[in-house]
């Protein structure tokens, strides 16, 4: 009996903890609930990206999250903070199981969001003049969804 109280005791206390822990780790119903621009199957909140770009070209200071997820749900975070002047780009893959040696964040800080066609009927959206002089890739949408989801 001992043992059987132990045992549920102890699976509790890790519930417990599990439970209370901060995890930035989120769903993907709730990381459109959250006004995240998620793409997975498809891209949902492709308006707040539209409305990003149009602040960027304003200067006018502005926050998204862009939210990916790996095949087994894992998401991966992409944060873009503008200023008014730069972008302080934040990638996050450290809720990605599988992502081995590379698993962690990085950051760099971008000047801005560029929008390339690619030879499969896709925008692609970048980051470029990156301090680490990469381009960032963001996301993928199918130019057709784009127009007419930007249309509006």
């Amino acid at each position: 009996m001992k043992i059987f109280l132990f045992g549920v005791m102890t699976f509790l206390i890790v519930i417990n903890t599990l439970g209370c822990s901060k995890n930035e780790a989120y769903n993907s119903q709730e990381a459109i609930k959250r006004g995240d621009i998620v793409y997975q199957n498809e891209v949902v909140n492709l308006e707040r990206l539209k409305q990003f770009l149009i602040n960027l070209s304003n200067k006018k200071e502005d926050t998204i999250r862009i939210t990916g997820y790996t095949i087994e749900g894992d998401p991966i975070f992409h944060d873009l903070q503008f200023d008014g002047k730069v972008i302080q780009y934040t990638y996050d893959n450290s809720n990605d199981h599988f992502a081995g040696d590379d698993k962690g964040t990085e950051k760099d800080v971008c000047k801005e969001v560029v929008k390339k066609e690619n030879e499969h009927g896709e925008a692609e959206f970048l980051l470029s003049g990156c301090s680490k002089g990469n381009s960032l890739f963001l996301l993928r949408v199918e130019k057709e969804k784009l127009k007419k989801q930007w249309s509006n």
